[in-house]
């Protein structure tokens, strides 16, 4: 098996049944219409699980996982979309039964839906909290991704969040997908804590949680934080640093991981620092990129990452970028890797990717349309 999140699939048959046990679908609870859960939560998380991919018995995992470290103790609600097989998707609550132990309940059935398509993807969000209303919210995006790419309609085969049936959400329509008060957006998903993407998100969660490199096939140890949803930035960093020790224990090349925590409304100090920095001090145009930290570490990858401040160390004078680096360490308020990710040594660690231009790159007309390259103007970089 690949160990990124791309795994290799089943059969499909075994696979159905191992669906059909693991959420325990039965005629007596499927809902079509929206019923909603009986009380008012403080909060609840939707879990947004796109795997009609090469990822459905890794989104088992994750379902059952969830489930066994869920506890009602903890006063949320938590809500999880499924798409793992081409025509049906789910709505499931996991929730006390008759006895009191905790089940998967299907809130609502999905035909012939896309969960890559943004438009559904708001459709979700909305029927979630009609579901499950509460007070606050928070999402956890879980599928394939590769950062800010564009999708295949703009002549480049790559994408950026989710990928059914071959159909990929380009990551500005997902910013547009999703509504702007979430306490937090959590990326199971490869390469999202990019400068790139979390600037293009920040109005829509006071945090983002995500790694900055690839993320192996087994992702968050959901038995071990689905309480910590509920717990508030507290939560987050308890997932955070859950995450990483859970990884440092692995053996071998499995011990890969990066994770950062990110406060979104620092960011637009981020760019106002940056953006004076490439104004008073551009770096020459055939900046340095040979000892630049990378933190894509997949040869399976197709777009380059680089740590932030690990560029700006090998390329300007440290009095130079001394306001900017501080910005950033501002705005990542948890971040740690393990000491190398397939072998490959991890030295520096700001816990923010960023991508540097190549010489008559594709992807410039679309890199300048995001609001990253707007705000500072770092697609002037890129050299014709």
């Amino acid at each position: 098996m690949n160990v990124m999140k791309r795994a290799i699939n089943n059969e499909y048959n075994l696979l159905f049944l191992l669906i059909l046990f693991a959420i325990g679908i039965s005629s007596c609870n499927k809902k079509e219409d929206i019923d909603p859960l009986e009380e008012y939560a403080e909060h609840m998380t939707l879990v947004y699980i796109s795997a009609n991919n090469d990822l459905r018995s890794e989104a088992i995992k994750s379902i059952n996982l969830l489930q066994k470290g869920f506890t009602k103790e903890v006063g949320g609600k938590l809500l999880i979309y499924a798409k793992m097989s081409p025509n049906v998707s789910y709505m499931l609550a996991i929730k006390p039964n008759i006895g009191g132990n905790l089940t998967l309940d299907t809130l609502k059935i999905y035909n012939n839906t896309n969960s890559a398509d943004p438009h559904f993807l708001k459709q979700v969000i909305h029927e979630s909290r009609q579901l499950a209303p509460a007070k606050s919210y928070s999402l956890v995006l879980w599928s394939h991704a590769s950062s800010w790419q564009p999708p295949q309609n703009l002549s480049v085969t790559t994408k950026s969040f989710g990928v059914d049936s071959g159909v990929e959400m380009d990551i500005k329509d997902l910013s547009s997908a999703l509504p702007e008060d979430f306490d937090f957006l959590m990326f199971d998903a490869c390469s999202m804590a990019s400068i790139e993407v979390c600037f293009q998100l920040k109005s829509k969660a006071r945090y983002i949680l995500a790694s900055p490199s690839e993320v192996l096939s087994t992702g968050f140890p959901y038995e071990t934080i689905s309480n910590d949803f509920f717990l508030g930035s507290t939560g987050l960093q308890s997932i955070a640093q859950k995450f990483i020790d859970y990884y440092r224990k692995q053996p071998g090349i499995r011990s890969s991981a990066t994770i950062s925590l990110i406060k979104t409304d620092l960011l637009d100090d981020v760019a106002l620092q940056t953006a004076k920095l490439l104004s008073n001090k551009p770096p020459v145009p055939d900046y340095n990129k040979s000892d630049i930290q990378k933190l894509n570490f997949d040869p399976k990858t197709e777009i380059s990452a680089y740590d932030f401040i690990s560029f700006l160390s090998h390329n300007y004078h440290q009095l130079d970028y001394i306001d900017l680096k501080e910005s950033i360490s501002n705005a990542v308020v948890f971040s740690a890797s393990t000491d190398s990710f397939f072998g490959n040594p991890i030295e520096d660690f700001c816990g923010l990717s960023v991508y540097l231009p190549e010489s008559g790159d594709v992807l410039k007309p679309y890199y300048a349309s995001l609001a990253w390259s707007q705000q500072t103007g770092w697609d002037k970089l890129f050299t014709d």
